[in-house]
């Protein structure tokens, strides 16, 4: 018969009691039951007796002292599993979509740091049935504490967040929930002491704690250092070419050459472009009046001219120097050509051209395909979305897209917001570009976001000018 004196220790919080066998800790047991059992494992008969002071000594609580609550215990353990596995879950998913598709390299490593979380989530959630069982493993209740203090640092960073613009997204059923479950784990967490078993907890404390500030920092500087320290270069420049005439009819050819480059080290998008021909036609003066119309002339933006009267301008050509949703990375252009038709006879004293693009930051978000398909005001419905009647606003092309943050993190603490580009047809055309939520309408919102939190920004080409006298004179 095993004669080796056990001892049965104290329960602990848990109601949890172990046991050791001469000395050395051979398990522990929920109920005399689960003891039995654990005897028995040891070699002890089936029939041992419990009761006997002589084969088991009982330390500070009796025979009769089992504490545990199972049903307590095993909904404590599940509730704590659910969080876990509901903070994977959404880690991984909003992680994997900046690892594996961010446009800059910050962006990246924030979302490999989520994607990992999640994955220890994953891991602290298994490491549970160890915690709230006998604690067979030495790392499982810092793992629980450590993954836990991670889900509090990201649900409550996800939280701070949102309530910045307190908007309405479905993402927010997931983290401010996960965050009041954060509070509640962590404070049993540290009730129950789960480091405790574990080597050297500070270590594993210290590189948890930094690699969550390795992972804030990386998104600070991905969402906000970086846009603002590097600016976009762009550089558009329009002229005219050798001017051709017709050899059948009285029409001039005249070629227009716009150039866009992107010179800087940040990548653009087009949002909308415009390029204007006009021609200038004024009535002679004879310069007895002196400059009387100064007044109208600084008025209307005009220069004030002695011998010419206040000119007028009209509009021969316009079109797109480059597609909406088209980009340039870093070091990228294109040389844009149009060739502007003009009668012989045309009484214009000059020619002027110029023309303009809109672009926004490629790593400040990414405009879905849908903007690549224009909606006509002119067909019913296609423009409704943008409230501006073609009776009040005229003809125009309208553009709409939803516009992705390249970091994830603000995706799922703000509502969406769409990229609407207008280009007005006609004598007035010009371009209209903004970026806005939608309204509880469905249509676009007047609450519009400034155009330094996405880099969104026109860059116009200057003008270039030509006597329309050495036009006539080049083709005769």
């Amino acid at each position: 018969m095993h004669r080796s004196r056990v001892v049965v220790e104290p329960p602990d919080s848990r109601g949890l009691r172990q046991v050791r066998v001469g000395g050395e800790a051979v398990g522990a047991a929920w109920s005399p039951h689960d003891l039995r059992k654990v005897l028995v494992h040891e070699g002890f008969p089936d029939d041992v007796d419990l009761k006997d002071r002589a084969l088991i000594s009982w330390r500070e609580a009796g025979s009769d002292s089992w504490p545990d609550r199972p049903s307590k215990r095993r909904t404590t353990a599940g509730l704590m599993m659910m969080g876990l596995a509901g903070s994977a879950a959404f880690f991984i998913a909003i992680g994997s979509e900046d690892a594996f598709g961010a446009l800059t390299f910050a962006s990246q490593v924030s979302g490999f740091f989520l994607f990992l979380a999640g994955v220890g989530q994953l891991l602290a959630a298994c490491a549970v049935l160890d915690f709230w069982g006998k604690r067979t493993m030495r790392y499982s209740g810092l793992l629980v504490l450590v993954c836990v203090f991670v889900a509090l640092l990201v649900n409550s960073m996800l939280v701070i967040l949102w309530s910045q613009k307190m908007e309405f997204t479905p993402w927010a059923f997931s983290y401010v929930p996960l965050m009041v479950w954060s509070f509640w784990v962590m404070w049993i967490v540290l009730r129950e002491k789960a480091w405790r078993g574990a080597p050297l907890p500070r270590q594993v404390t210290a590189g948890v704690l930094a690699t969550a500030l390795l992972a804030g920092g990386n998104f600070a500087y991905s969402a906000a250092y970086q846009p603002y320290a590097t600016k976009p270069q762009i550089t558009l420049s329009a002229k005219f070419g050798k001017p051709q005439l017709d050899p059948r009819e009285p029409v001039i050819y005249i070629p227009v050459t716009f150039d866009l480059h992107n010179t800087g080290k940040v990548s653009v998008t087009v949002l909308g472009s415009v390029f204007w021909v006009r021609g200038r036609a004024s009535k002679s003066e004879t310069g007895k009046d002196g400059l009387d119309g100064a007044r109208k002339d600084a008025e209307s933006f005009e220069d004030s001219e002695l011998y010419a009267a206040s000119p007028k301008w009209h509009l021969i050509m316009t079109g797109l120097i480059s597609p909406p949703g088209d980009w340039f990375d870093p070091g990228t252009g294109q040389a844009e050509e149009a060739v502007v038709q003009v009668p012989k006879g045309a009484d214009y004293e000059s020619l002027e051209v110029s023309g303009e693009v809109t672009l926004i930051r490629k790593d400040r978000g990414k405009v879905d395909d849908s903007f690549l398909t224009p909606r006509l005001s002119w067909v019913k419905g296609e423009t409704d979305i943008f409230e501006c009647p073609p009776k009040k606003c005229g003809d125009y092309v309208l553009y709409v897209g939803k516009l992705t943050h390249n970091n994830n993190i603000i995706n799922v603490t703000r509502r969406d917001r769409y990229v609407f580009e207008a280009r007005s047809l006609g004598e007035g055309a010009s371009t209209f570009e903004v970026i806005a939520p939608l309204n509880s309408r469905g249509k676009v919102s007047y609450d519009y976001e400034r155009d330094e939190t996405y880099g969104l920004e026109t860059i116009p080409s200057g003008a270039a000018v030509i006597p329309f006298a050495a036009v006539l004179k080049s083709v005769a």
